[in-house]
């Protein structure tokens, strides 16, 4: 134990580990993160039940937004930040971008959507259609409804723009490590909260109730969509209210700069690129089996993602059914999340780390057997699933996969973080730093945009997102069992390292 947790008792240094003078700070920091996690939730599932039940559309457009649309916004989204900070003070970059996001989603819901059928590109999309072969009927779909594209990736901005960039380097900025190392386990236990928050405001905005001052729409999901902009404005506004008390009443402007200044060598991280990445962990026998790690959970999650969504397009004719179904995914997620978060430090001090660490890979392939049983082997499964459940295999499917979708997330928000970040701790602090750097780079960029742009060859030569199922069931299967053998690979070393596989309690596990 630090001498630093000396100061709080057993209990208080595990669930509340706040000097008296940092309450104020804490907690409307917390709430701040809050706000801006629960508006993330409730467009996350919105954009997907618009993009999955846009007609001549379906999830084969997912891996090509991701690749065409998500990746050049998010390279232009952070240029325009660093050219919003050269002409304003941090402050008001906040309030332009928060401000602008939400202005494009009351925009969005009030003028471009019941308005969609007359922007969209149908000539285009039909022209091309009869020109390409059907394996790019996703980008066609990316192209024709590109006012849903558009929605989806500023959607998947928030995340960029509002949480990584505008909280964390705010974060980051007024807080220095050993506060960070106390109080940010509790900032990451609120953001595991608010989806709880978030699907259950979601599923009350998008009842059949109507709020009065809205104009009555004879389109239910018009008004489910309008319903819940105005939600995500709301919360917005309240989280831009939030961020001005706290830059005028919680933190005086000197004890800012001060902390800006004495923190900023400190967590400053180097930027690698992939050649630079990979070459740096090929020297490290300690990182490339953590490597390994982060880029299975990232091409597990996106390869069986598109699947479960296909299903969920087949399943749900209605988008207010649909959008029913995934928010209570979301309110499960934030359940188990929470749970696992609170509980963390005491499982891993009991079973240790390797246990903890492969929770996540061996839930994923327990569950994924069953989502790919159900849906290869329907007729076979017909008496079990009838018997047992009362449910038709390809409805097995779809709640398989979306307890899979639901374990999964959970896993990564509360122990697959968190034991990713333990995993750093025997390391020095620059190959903790570099190697930081180059597997988050790797995780995030090879991961994701690999494991879209394998979906795109699969639906380009095969025709869809069904006829590719196969192949992605076998890599997803030898991802797994890479993934499962450098978690036993480090965790020899991680024991061998720190002496005991059971860390103790107190190592404090910074995001």
């Amino acid at each position: 134990m630090t001498s630093e947790h000396k100061k709080f008792g057993i209990l208080r240094s595990i669930f509340w580990p706040v000097h008296r003078n940092e309450v104020k700070k804490v907690v409307s920091m917390l709430i701040l993160l809050f706000l801006l996690c629960v508006c993330y939730n409730v467009l996350r599932n919105l954009k997907d039940t618009i993009i999955l039940t846009a007609k001549h559309s379906g999830a084969e457009v997912i891996p090509f937004i991701k690749v065409w649309g998500m990746l050049p916004a998010a390279l232009f989204a952070t240029w325009f930040f660093t050219r919003l900070r050269r002409w304003f003070k941090k402050e008001n970059v906040f309030y332009i971008l928060i401000s602008s996001l939400l202005a494009y989603f009351v925009l969005f819901a009030f003028v471009i959507y019941p308005n969609s059928e007359q922007l969209h590109l149908d000539r285009l999309g039909d022209w091309l259609q009869s020109v390409l072969p059907q394996g790019f009927n996703g980008m066609i779909a990316l192209i024709r409804n590109w006012t849903f594209t558009t929605f989806y990736v500023i959607s998947e901005l928030w995340s960029i723009l509002a949480m990584a960039i505008l909280y964390w380097g705010f974060a980051n900025d007024v807080t220095g490590v050993g506060e960070a190392k106390r109080t940010y386990g509790i900032l990451n236990i609120g953001s595991n909260v608010a989806p709880i928050l978030g699907g259950t405001l979601a599923l009350t905005f998008s009842k059949s109730f109507s709020l009065p001052f809205l104009v009555q729409s004879t389109d239910p999901w018009a008004q489910t969509i309008c319903q819940l902009m105005l939600l995500v404005a709301v919360l917005g506004t309240a989280a831009m209210g939030v961020y001005y008390w706290i830059n005028k009443k919680v933190l005086p402007q000197n004890v800012v700069q001060e902390e800006v200044v004495e923190d900023v060598s400190e967590k400053e991280r180097p930027r690698l690129s992939i050649r630079e990445s990979v070459r740096y962990l090929a020297r490290s026998k300690y990182l490339v089996p953590l490597a390994i790690i982060v880029l299975g959970y990232n091409i597990s999650i996106n390869l069986t993602d598109v699947l479960w969504k296909e299903q969920l397009k087949r399943y749900f004719t209605n988008p207010n059914e649909m959008l029913e179904h995934m928010n209570m995914i979301t309110i499960g997620t934030g359940f188990l999340a929470t749970i696992g978060g609170v509980f963390f430090s005491i499982l891993v001090t009991r079973l240790g780390w390797t246990f903890i660490a492969i929770l996540t890979p061996a839930i994923m392939m327990t569950l994924g057997i069953a989502f790919f049983t159900f849906m290869f082997c329907g007729d076979l499964m017909m008496t079990i699933s009838a018997t047992l459940f009362g449910l038709t295999p390809f409805a097995m499917t779809v709640y398989s996969g979306s307890v899979q979708n639901c374990m999964s997330k959970a896993c990564k928000y509360s122990v697959f973080d968190a034991s990713k970040e333990l995993a750093f701790l025997p390391l020095g602090s620059e190959a903790k730093l570099k190697g930081k750097a180059a597997i988050d780079g790797l995780g995030s960029g090879l991961g994701k945009s690999g494991s879209s742009l394998a979906y795109q060859g699969f639906i380009i030569l095969l025709g869809s997102v069904a006829m590719s199922a196969p192949y992605i069931a076998c890599i997803l299967g030898v991802v797994l069992v890479a993934w499962i053998a450098s978690v036993y690979s480090l965790g020899k070393q991680f024991k061998r390292m720190t002496g005991a596989e059971k860390p103790s309690a107190s190592v404090p596990v910074t995001q």
